[in-house]
């Protein structure tokens, strides 16, 4: 079953001119393929235009009826608007004339090939979320049973600590900071602000998390470990960065979109920095005690998922491979994570699996008490 989701992204879509000003009657609107709605626009404000003409980004998604509003000076008024889904993808509806000093605001128009696929999409999406949430528990846990992290890297707790609060603050700063949202609209017209209230939750309970960890650091049996000269350099740089950047954005030199972008492009490089330690750690120790595997698990699951979503959605919206590679982020760092994961899987259950060795062991003394040496054999055979 083909489907079509319609988006009103803003309440106010459309700023006309100085006193026009039109809204759409829906906030969100499902149809089906080749399924005919009706929308109304409210025009408020607008003696002095004439006609609004109804735009679609790119041709052969949709088909409009009428595309042209005849307002002819109507001051308050509704109009009606029929949409009809012609083929999958994605495009954007948008009405003209605007002044050039206004943004430009937007419907943005999601074309399905699947009922199905849109659903199994929304599940897998809300698996990884689920996944990579409770992921943040199994250490925090075993650290509580043990009263110990021993075996769990330090420089990874203060990275993390940092790659989240600044992902909160990206989320937070997008999210519900005006200023910011018009600075991205502004530059991205027909774009949607990605972040949503799950992705602001997802930041701020790894921050509380993360900070859980820490605080069990400095609480329980460390086995004299102390954190590392690159944790102390990496966090060096990224204060300097981020104090010279707040600076310039005080100073109206550097725009706070641009201020946020920064607080993203180091919470990627967390994701990169903070696999590494803990790798180095359990090689150096030959032992993955004290470190969780649970929460590995865990994040191979969101991974998966979250990879797999991406070619979902590639496929259900008609797009090519190609499309995936438009957000490289989260596909590189979803790659990353899976392989410094599966380095993790191997280390224990693998390389230092105690269990195994225990068993290779024991197979070892066994062949050793029952051997009987080559000259007791030569003497029973006299």
């Amino acid at each position: 079953m083909h489907k079509l989701r319609v988006l009103f992204l803003l309440t106010i879509p459309v700023i006309c001119g100085a006193d026009c000003v039109t809204q759409f009657s829906e906030s969100s609107l499902a149809m089906l393929m080749n399924e005919r709605r009706t929308i109304e626009v409210l025009i408020s404000g607008c003696s002095n235009i004439q006609n609004l003409t109804i735009n679609v980004e790119h041709e052969g998604y949709l088909a409009i009826f009428p595309n042209i509003l005849q307002i002819n000076g109507t001051t308050t008024g509704n109009f009606h608007i029929d949409i009809k889904a012609l083929t999958a993808g994605e495009t954007s509806i948008y009405l003209e004339p605007l002044p050039p000093e206004q943004i430009i605001k937007f419907v943005k128009v999601q074309v399905y090939k699947s009922e199905l696929l849109e659903v199994l999409s929304i599940i897998v999406g809300w698996t990884y979320f689920f996944c990579w949430t409770i992921s943040m528990y199994p250490q925090v846990l075993q650290n509580f049973r043990r009263k110990s992290v021993v075996g769990f890297n330090f420089d990874s707790v203060v990275i993390n600590i940092t790659g989240y609060a600044l992902y909160s603050i990206f989320g937070i700063g997008l999210y519900y900071g005006p200023v910011i949202r018009k600075q991205y609209e502004e530059r991205n017209p027909f774009s949607i602000i990605a972040v949503q209230p799950n992705d602001v939750f997802f930041g701020i309970h790894g921050l509380l998390l993360s900070s859980i960890k820490g605080a069990q650091c400095l609480c329980y049996d460390t086995g004299g470990q102390t954190i590392s000269w690159f944790a102390k350099w990496f966090h060096y740089i990224t204060a300097v960065i981020l104090i010279v950047s707040g600076i310039l954005s005080l100073t109206n030199k550097l725009e706070w979109l641009d201020f946020l972008y920064i607080c993203s492009y180091i919470k990627l490089a967390v994701t990169f920095c903070k696999y590494g330690p803990q790798a180095i750690m359990n090689y150096k120790r030959k032992s993955t005690d004290g470190w969780s595997i649970e929460a590995v698990l865990l994040d191979i699951v969101g991974g998966l998922f979250s990879v797999l979503q991406m070619f979902m959605n590639a496929y259900n919206y008609d797009q090519k491979l190609t499309w995936i590679f438009k957000n490289p982020a989260k596909l590189w760092l979803g790659i990353s994570s899976l392989l410094f994961d599966l380095l993790f899987v191997v280390q224990h259950y693998c390389l230092y699996n105690k269990k195994w060795k225990n068993k290779r062991q024991d197979e070892n003394d066994v062949k050793v008490e029952t051997t009987i040496p080559l000259n007791q054999i030569q003497r029973l055979q006299e």
